[in-house]
């Protein structure tokens, strides 16, 4: 059925305490791990962000798969799969390119062409993490460089539905563009927010090229993987400097995604809950003891999140979230 997930599993998402490096567990489809590079592992599963937890330090991402996992590398990219779903990821040196743009367009141009031979066709859910993403001024910022040049590596693959997708600035000094994505083999269903205007109508000044995602896409029917998602209403950003009000419009757009998804897949608890997974980024590492304090009053017990050190891709926001929302 064209435009909706089909009735197939999706990977299921925890947190979970590892030791690295370790071998990771044979069910594994993706592990992703947060803070400064250490010891390298040779399996094309695990993914490092060098984002310095603020909470949940020493949680692991883990996908799990629904069947037997195979491994491999294609050029740039390296890839994971099983019978449903695939994930992969590319690192980039910016220098090798010139600066962010160049290297965004020959990431995404290499993701297209691998996604264009392979079986799992529809990519699903992206996260891009670089360096500095707020430097630079007007259009030659480098998060606005970044949607150039993600653009233009599309090309002719930029098509709706659009993937889930967060752009988070690392401050590790280190000019690495680093793009990792879940794909399927069959389309999920894109879910917009009705408090927010679709990120690819936003008007020219917010960028040259708008940022191309949906808000969330409905995987299955059993899980949302929601966009970042921050203090924005209609198109604008709101409550500048006020960390506590950020968070609490950050959670209503949350909340109208789910909500919106869960009439479509009934299988979905139509709130946050313990099987929801959440990545916080917080941009004054500071407000820590603050934003887990506002996260225990708004949030229902047990769910489970990480805090991390990042920026967010509009200088004005101080926090977003992505989410992982799932049911059972």
């Amino acid at each position: 059925m064209t435009g909706s997930p089909r009735d197939t599993p999706g990977p299921v998402i925890e947190y979970r305490r590892l030791e690295a490096p370790v071998a990771l567990p044979d069910d594994v489809l993706c592990a992703v791990t947060f803070g400064a590079r250490s010891e390298s592992v040779d399996d094309p599963r695990c993914v490092r962000v060098g984002l310095e937890p603020l909470a949940g330090g020493g949680l692991v991402e883990v996908w799990h798969a629904s069947g037997r996992v195979h491994r491999g590398y294609d050029g740039l990219v390296r890839y994971t799969h099983d019978e449903h779903h695939l994930a992969a990821a590319i690192e980039i040196d910016e220098s090798r390119y010139g600066g962010i743009a160049a290297a965004a367009q020959v990431a995404y141009a290499a993701m297209a062409s691998f996604q264009a031979a392979v079986q799992f066709p529809q990519v699903l859910r992206v996260w891009n993490y670089f360096d500095a993403i707020n430097e630079g001024d007007g259009d030659g910022e480098r998060y606005r460089q970044f949607c150039v040049g993600r653009t233009a590596g599309l090309g002719d693959a930029l098509a709706k539905p659009y993937p889930a997708a967060t752009a988070i600035g690392r401050r590790d000094g280190d000019r690495t563009l680093q793009v990792y994505w879940l794909a399927g083999r069959v389309p999920g269903r894109a879910i917009e927010n009705p408090r927010q205007v679709s990120a690819y109508l936003y008007p020219r000044r917010y960028s040259p090229s708008p940022p191309v995602f949906s808000r969330a896409m409905l995987v299955s029917p059993e899980l949302l993987m929601i966009s970042g998602t921050a203090s924005v209403v209609g198109h604008a950003s709101h409550h500048t400097g006020d960390l506590q009000r950020q968070l609490e419009e950050t959670l209503r757009n949350l909340r109208a995604v789910i909500q919106r998804a869960a009439a479509l897949a009934p299988r979905l608890p139509a709130e946050l809950s313990h099987n929801s997974r959440l990545k916080v980024y917080l941009r004054d590492a500071s407000a820590v003891a603050q934003i887990e304090q506002l996260l225990r009053a708004e949030l229902p017990p047990g769910v489970p999140y990480v805090v991390l050190a990042a920026d967010v891709c509009r200088a004005d926001l101080l926090v977003e979230i992505d989410c992982q929302h799932g049911a059972g």
